[in-house]
């Protein structure tokens, strides 16, 4: 039985937003739900007090009231003092929590259920094809959990400033493993999960959401992802412009001066040094990111493309004419990738491995067929010949799968027919009768039809790069109406219908495509011994050795 990734759906989705938004419901009230964590006067701060940033009004006098506002912090295992006004103020705003009501927790699991929600729906329906994998959708919902769990630990067990929070790194991986849209969606859910943790603190949220936006608008070239670390730094100036800004507007006479003299206590600080700390960990623990929301990193795809990789010299060694069709497929799924913005690199190593199933059963297939050497099928009935030719896609998918290829490589073997009909053994069992009264759904790939961009490259390359060895003369009227028949042919059975493709992707992909080919089967000069007529080769003389043939001049 063929395994493939599973795409997510709305009852699983539903599923997985409850129990995560459940799971950070609880890590919000943590602190009021253990009765050993209460403060006490007299005794040390079991746990970081902070009253969020928020407006307070005080009497000055008979009929008199003064507007301010308040931030307060109490470091864990300050001996709180009732003649202290700050800790009077983190007490009592503690005493208003404690115990927590039903109602707060219910409402905090609303809150953290329907950003879940709302973020797989909008990945499902209009994200890019990988988002749509409920393989992709644990991993970025568990990551954007865990770092609201970790900016939770943090202010509770430490005193710096919350805008260290580093939430970027999200936003950073989502622009290396998908694109930013996808980014700034997960910037904006997660900076509001985070600054619920003090209730919506105002300057918080508007730093957390302006610093994720700024790293993935700077963070410009995927290719180079030491580029993080300076997307990373260059938000954290931009968090600092913001918070002034809004510290200005809030109260009229903040001094950005006055704050930097706070040193490690300073917001500006911490708004550039979180923002510089997300590029950092984001940049370093690249590939487990990459893991996480089910991708594969460049260096990894590049280890994989050195041909002396043990599976491609079995391919080379064992199925030698797939291996060159794979090689050539390779180069034109690459320009055709590059040219709509595609992983070229995924799409190049994608069809070095598809076909490693045929290496099971090579002389199945024409291309590994010596030259009039007879084909087996000719011996076989039509089914049995569809079932040979459609078990490569489960043996290579097992073959990678044993060979620990990363899944998003194993996912082209088992995409790159889809689920199309082997139409010259259906024909072949209906013109001979079909005596067993076979149905066509016996001849179908028993693979998925492409889910990404990529995988939807490779099916039309697979198709045009062997159809084009029969195009005589090559040229590029020929090449171009062979292109436009295989693409219309996919389109037609819909085999391309859940890969993203655009139908500008697919004029762009076609236009490239045929470019390519011209240029690879560009004409030579003729040799001048090739134009000599043929004279019968003088009898073999003991110790002679035959002349050289003439060379091309340069």
């Amino acid at each position: 039985m063929l395994r493939t990734r599973v795409r997510a759906t709305a009852p699983v989705t539903i599923a997985i937003s409850a129990f995560l938004a459940a799971v950070l419901a609880l890590a919000w009230s943590i602190d009021t739900l253990v009765p050993a964590w209460a403060p006490a006067f007299g005794a040390p701060a079991p746990l970081t007090l902070r009253v969020p940033y928020a407006p307070m009004i005080e009497r000055t006098g008979p009929g008199s009231v003064a507007y301010r506002h308040a931030r307060v912090v109490v470091p864990r295992g300050t001996i709180l003092d009732d003649d202290t006004e700050l800790h009077r103020i983190a007490f009592a705003y503690e005493s208003t929590r404690r115990p927590p009501s039903h109602m707060r927790i219910g409402a905090s699991f609303v809150l953290f259920f329907s950003l879940f929600l709302l973020t797989s729906t909008y990945l499902r329906r209009f994200g890019p094809s990988r988002t749509r994998l409920l393989r992709t959708q644990l991993g970025l919902f568990s990551a954007m959990a865990a770092l609201v769990m970790v900016a939770k630990a943090m202010l509770l067990f430490t005193v710096v400033p919350e805008q260290w929070m580093p939430l970027a790194v999200l936003p950073l991986w989502c622009s290396l493993a998908f694109e930013r849209r996808v980014a700034f969606l997960i910037n904006v859910m997660l900076a509001f999960m985070a600054a619920s943790l003090l209730l919506f603190d105002l300057p918080l949220l508007t730093v957390l959401i302006t610093r994720g936006l700024a790293a993935s608008v700077l963070f410009l070239n995927r290719k180079q992802p030491r580029q993080m670390i300076y997307a990373g730094f260059g938000a954290g100036l931009v968090g600092a412009v913001i918070y002034a800004a809004t510290m200005s507007i809030i109260e009229g006479d903040y001094s950005p001066v006055a704050d930097l003299r706070m040193g490690i206590a300073s917001p500006v600080i911490a708004c550039i040094g979180g923002g510089a700390l997300s590029g950092v960990i984001a940049h370093f623990l690249r590939h487990s990111g990459e893991r996480l929301l089910g991708g594969v990193s460049r260096d990894r795809l590049i280890e994989l493309t050195d041909l002396e990789h043990p599976l491609l010299q079995k391919m080379s060694r064992e199925a030698p004419g797939s291996w060159e069709h794979a090689r050539a497929m390779a180069n034109l799924a690459e320009a055709a990738a590059a040219s709509i913005g595609a992983d070229a690199l995924l799409v190049r190593v994608g069809a070095y491995y598809h076909d490693l199933g045929k290496t099971i059963q090579p002389k199945y297939f024409v291309e590994n067929l010596a030259h009039g050497e007879q084909t087996p099928h000719d011996d076989l009935e039509p089914e049995v010949s569809a079932d040979a030719i459609m078990a490569h896609v489960v043996q290579g998918a097992k073959i990678l799968r044993d060979g620990a290829i990363p899944e998003p490589v194993v996912e082209f073997s088992y995409t790159h027919h889809g689920t199309q009909t082997i139409e010259y053994f259906w024909h072949k069992c209906k013109a001979g009768g079909n005596p067993a009264g076979l149905k066509e759904e016996l001849f179908r790939y028993p693979g998925m039809k492409p889910q990404t961009k990529e995988t939807g490259i490779l099916m039309l390359v697979d198709s045009i790069e062997a159809a084009s060895r029969t195009i005589t003369p090559p040229e590029r009227a020929k090449f171009d109406e062979m292109i436009q028949r295989v693409v219309f042919s996919k389109l037609r059975s819909g085999q391309l219908d859940d890969s993203g493709l655009t139908l500008e992707d697919l004029r762009t992909i076609a236009s490239r495509m045929g470019d390519t080919l011209v240029n690879m089967y560009h004409s030579r000069i003729r040799y001048p011994w090739q134009d000599k007529p043929e004279t019968p080769a003088p009898p073999a003389t003991s110790g002679a050795t035959p002349p050289p043939p003439p060379t091309r001049p340069n």
